[in-house]
């Protein structure tokens, strides 16, 4: 680790009068969250302004046998500018999640309506400036959190960006989510301990962050954490957004007053189907209720007021008239926002990347494949080491069972053909289950590469390559091992020996193979 030198602000190379003004620089600021009050001047060094516009926008799940379609999510429309930290709050099932997801490029599913950056269509390099945040935290027990966060800053990498160090921007996220006492601390999960649930959310956030995109989703990143915590964590995001220009994105369930304060807007959703009840700056949000006969009541957060309105079926449920409100009052108002930011096109994605210097092509990749496998590679081997377990299955126990078997059929050279056979079969048997020891490895590595490969970080190819540069050659040797033990103990002639131990590998291979397949699909 470099420690306090290598955490420098992105400007620190290039613009030491900026340094000179406590307070002003991006590291001051991570280490010393500001309120909402505070005003956040924007980065010199910030990253390429991209504007977000989002027309017709809706998703409805297919007909079912009675020829009717369930709507989750009502075509709705918006538009928000580089720099801003949007809240998208509603009760469950309001399509908070399926909203964020089609913005994010995230929805696989046919839906409708069109997603605009800067004005333009998106297209196949849209990953290289986006970043999503998930509500589940994917990543292996045996990881650190240093080495977690890395992971994520190698591979989304901006090569340009040569005045920020890797380790500046990993030191300078692990202080700004509280995570520098546990940088060297694992992951953890169900093979081995490691941070707890909150602090696992906190590393998932950052590496979110750690991607350095000019767009930022994260679907209910504060779960599960304490509410210092996720106030916390709300106010890195809103350091991000104001210093370095990134437009956020967030879901996220009934803040407290002084959290949901730090957000620049607020989108209200509500349920059955979903639908928008307000869209507009936080500060007016309570300002516009009041007009429509919804006022805050005194002392109670309006956050959770919005809900009760918002929320279908209680005592104070709104949810109709404020939809209808919203009709009324905002929603041309937004259309033609809209279409202004339509008419009046900037940079496409590709532009912006060229305009940082880039090495564009065609590919949704930061970093190019040998610098993807040298990472994944490093992973793989590290975690194994780490992982006794990942050692003694594939190696230990075919020893062990080499010496059982051996011994079972020990001085079987020496006998007729028929226990000869015998002998051949059980070894045949034992190679083509051993590969049923990895399936377990495959599965879980699946889950964690689909994941990755979702964000971008690297093609499905290079964990393929990977996992079978270092799984292979461990299976094969735990393989071989198994038959020499077995075929010694036993004293088998050396040309028999030889003609077994060609088969016996070869259907291993086979069966290893297959076994992977399954695990795979």
């Amino acid at each position: 680790r470099q420690g306090s030198g290598a955490s420098q602000d992105l400007s620190h190379q290039h613009s030491p009068s900026v340094l000179s003004r406590r307070g002003n620089t991006t590291e001051w600021l991570f280490r010393n969250p500001q309120p909402a009050t505070k005003n956040i001047r924007r980065s010199a060094f910030a990253l390429p302004a991209a504007s977000l516009t989002f027309r017709d926008v809706g998703f409805s799940l297919p007909a079912r046998r009675d020829g009717k379609g369930t709507v989750v999510l009502e075509p709705c429309s918006g538009h928000f500018n580089a720099g801003q930290l949007v809240a998208i709050m509603g009760p469950s099932g309001c399509g908070k999640t399926t909203l964020l997801d089609i913005l994010a490029m995230k929805k696989t599913s046919k839906h409708e309506g069109e997603v605009f950056v800067n004005g333009q269509q998106r297209g196949v390099l849209f990953p290289r400036i986006a970043a999503y945040v998930s509500q589940e935290d994917f990543m292996p027990a045996y990881w650190t959190v240093e080495e977690a966060i890395r992971f994520n800053a190698v591979l989304k990498r901006q090569p340009q960006r040569k005045h920020q160090a890797v380790d500046g921007w990993v030191d300078l996220l692990l202080s700004a989510f509280s995570l520098g006492d546990l940088a060297d601390s694992r992951i953890g999960g169900m093979e081995t301990r490691g941070i707890s649930g909150g602090q696992r959310r906190r590393v998932t956030l950052a590496r979110g962050v750690a991607a350095h995109a000019s767009l930022l989703f994260c679907d209910e990143p504060t779960s599960g954490l304490s509410a210092t915590d996720a106030e916390l964590c709300v106010k890195a995001l809103r350091t991000v957004s104001k210093r370095l220009g990134v437009l956020c994105f967030v879901v996220i369930h009934q803040p407290r007053h002084e959290v949901a304060q730090l957000f620049d807007d607020l989108v209200l959703l509500t349920t059955n189907p979903g639908r928008m009840a307000f869209c507009g700056p936080m500060g007016s949000a309570e300002g516009y209720f009041a007009e429509h006969d919804c006022p805050v009541p005194a002392n109670v957060n309006p956050t959770d007021h919005y809900m009760d309105l918002l929320t279908p079926g209680t005592r104070l449920d709104k949810a109709n008239d404020l939809v209808a409100a919203f009709a009324r009052s905002q929603k041309q108002g937004i259309d033609m926002q809209v279409s202004e930011a339509l008419d009046s096109p900037g940079q496409t994605v590709e532009e912006m990347l060229q305009a940082e210097g880039e090495r564009v092509g065609r590919r949704p990749y930061a970093v190019g494949f040998c610098k993807q496998l040298a990472t994944i590679l490093r992973r793989k081997v590290r975690l194994l080491l780490r992982n006794q377990m990942a050692l003694v299955l594939p190696l230990v126990v075919p020893m062990v069972q080499g010496c059982i078997t051996g011994f079972m059929f020990a001085g079987i050279g020496e006998r007729g053909l028929l226990r000869q056979v015998m002998f051949a079969f059980c070894l045949l048997t034992m190679l083509c289950l051993a590969g049923t020891m990895s399936l377990i490895t495959i599965v879980t590595d699946r889950i964690l590469m689909k994941h990755e490969a979702e964000e971008r970080l690297y093609c499905e190819g290079v964990s393929a390559l990977a996992s079978f540069l270092v799984d292979a050659p461990l299976a094969l040797i735990g393989a071989l091992l198994n038959v020499l033990i077995m075929v010694r103990i036993a004293g088998l002639d050396p040309e028999v020996f030889l003609t077994v131990l060609k088969w016996a590998l070869l259907l291993f291979v086979v069966y290893d193979s297959l076994f992977a397949f399954v695990g795979a699909v």
